[in-house]
């Protein structure tokens, strides 16, 4: 999952389609929704794992909370125009992949062992 797999059209034209807040809401819920999984993944395996996993998912749940945080000062109705604050919750939720598949890979290579 990345932040350009996004609508062509992210304004609201028609009722069921998103706007590109809603979008972004979503994506970052589902990020949310993994890194809950593989911590929860984490506390079922060794102390070890579990440790170095919670804090790399320290870090994916830091850029979350600073993407929701942008997100939330965003109006709903702010349009597919948003300029610099959809790219900044964009680098946000990239971060927030970015940390995640660090905690994942350090899950793999502890149960691995």
């Amino acid at each position: 999952m990345t932040t350009t797999d996004q609508p062509s059209t992210p304004n609201r034209n028609s009722p069921g389609e998103e706007t590109a807040v809603e979008h972004l809401e979503r994506l970052l819920g589902e990020w949310r929704g993994k890194i809950d999984e593989l911590l929860v993944q984490a506390d079922l395996g060794s102390k070890d794992v579990s440790e170095d996993v919670h804090k790399r998912a320290g870090a994916a749940e830091n850029a979350y909370l600073a993407a929701r945080t942008k997100l939330r000062g965003i109006p709903k109705d702010a349009g597919s125009d948003l300029g610099s604050i959809r790219a900044d919750v964009e680098q946000l939720i990239d971060d927030v992949r970015q940390a995640y598949e660090s905690a994942a890979a350090a899950f793999r290579r502890g149960t691995a062992e």
